[in-house]
């Protein structure tokens, strides 16, 4: 038995397995799930809003030709690591190029997300540059460090313990920084977007727009699991559960940007920004905001499909007339009594000289004399 036994290689633990193949796995699935979300968002956004700011189009295509491309280098990770070197000694797989790639490339989405977010923070609080140029000044030392910490995992040829000393500080500055930008951003928009600052904003109602507005469009959500990775990081820094969190962090950034956007109701083909739209007054034909009684075409939800405006509901209330009038035969009654009324040429135009006499196409019509 031992001699038919020796060529094979050493059995992993199934402890071991769950801690590292199985964390990238799980890591992986939730990725690709929320990556269908981006594509769907992204051409959501595209449909709805065609007349959206050029920059902003921009933006988003960026960003998801940079989730795209996170997704794809995710997927070559996870099949070299399963499929091809599926007999290999977990402590003997090396770093993969595409890992690599893909922890450098998440750095930059998260770039363009906070920087979006910055940006949008910058037309609530009445323009003014503080909040959003700290913002952005820790988004870009946080994307110097994420490139940092991918070119340094470059130089470390096995995947099971690529995080050193330099990279364990690299990566928990990164995520610390991150989180607080995220904190920054989160506060900012609960701050400036109320009603005491904009007191036409109409007030969330439902459970689906608390979640939307405040848990998601608000940076809730990614801010809560950005400190998670954090706390994940810096606890067990040696073990690969962070990379769970890795994988999904970037990807739940970009879908609250996208949802956000796509929440947005829409005027002209162009989004209208929260503290707009959700107030009770309305748009004017210019685009603007006008106190007249002309409602505009979205005024509650953000995403709604299919939207009917006011001129195609004026329409469609005069077909529904139409149609009721004739099924109740007024037409065909008001046809009948005309047979039997008499025509202009047997009304008796020397009636009209009368007092107290009508004449018209209809007929003579008598109206009785005062007493």
């Amino acid at each position: 038995m031992s001699s038919n036994t020796t060529g094979l290689p050493p059995t992993v633990p199934v402890s071991e397995l769950n801690a590292t193949f199985g964390v990238l796995l799980i890591g992986f699935i939730f990725a690709v799930t929320l990556y269908g979300l981006t594509f769907f968002q992204t051409y959501i956004y595209y449909s709805r809003f065609p007349s959206d700011a050029a920059l902003s189009k921009y933006t988003i295509g960026v960003i998801w030709a940079v989730d795209t491309a996170t997704t794809t280098l995710l997927s070559h990770t996870l099949y070299y690591y399963l499929i091809t070197s599926f007999m290999a000694p977990f402590d003997e797989l090396d770093i993969t190029k595409t890992f690599i790639a893909e922890n450098a490339l998440a750095a930059f989405g998260i770039f363009l997300v906070q920087v979006f977010y910055a940006y949008r923070i910058y037309t609530v609080n009445g323009k003014n540059p503080l909040t959003p140029a700290v913002i952005s000044f820790l988004a870009l030392v946080n994307l110097v460090l994420g490139i940092a910490a991918a070119a340094k995992i470059s130089t470390r040829p096995l995947f099971y313990n690529f995080v050193d000393h330099i990279i364990e500080v690299l990566t928990g500055i990164q995520y610390g920084l991150s989180t607080l930008c995220d904190i920054i951003i989160v506060l900012s928009l609960f701050a400036y977007l109320n009603q005491s600052r904009y007191p036409s904003m109409k007030t969330i109602e439902g459970w689906y727009e608390y979640l939307a507005v405040y848990f998601i469009n608000r940076g809730t959500c990614f801010t809560i699991l950005q400190l998670a990775s954090l706390i994940v990081f810096v606890a067990i820094p040696k073990q690969q559960v962070w990379i769970l969190f890795h994988f999904v962090t970037s990807k739940t950034y970009i879908n609250s940007l996208l949802l956000m956007l796509n929440f947005r109701n829409v005027y002209k083909g162009r989004g209208v920004d929260e503290e707009e739209s959700l107030n009770q007054r309305n748009l004017n034909a210019s685009g603007g905001l006008t106190s007249s009684s002309r409602t505009p075409r979205d005024t509650t939800r953000g995403v709604q499909f299919g939207a009917i405006d006011t001129e195609s509901k004026a329409a469609a209330m005069t077909i529904g007339l139409d149609t009721i009038r004739s099924g109740t035969n007024i037409d065909d009654d008001e046809a009948s009594s005309d047979k039997h009324r008499p025509n202009n040429s047997d009304i008796d135009m020397s009636d009209e000289s009368k007092p107290g006499v009508l004449s018209g196409r209809r007929g003579a019509i008598s109206i009785p004399h005062a007493a």
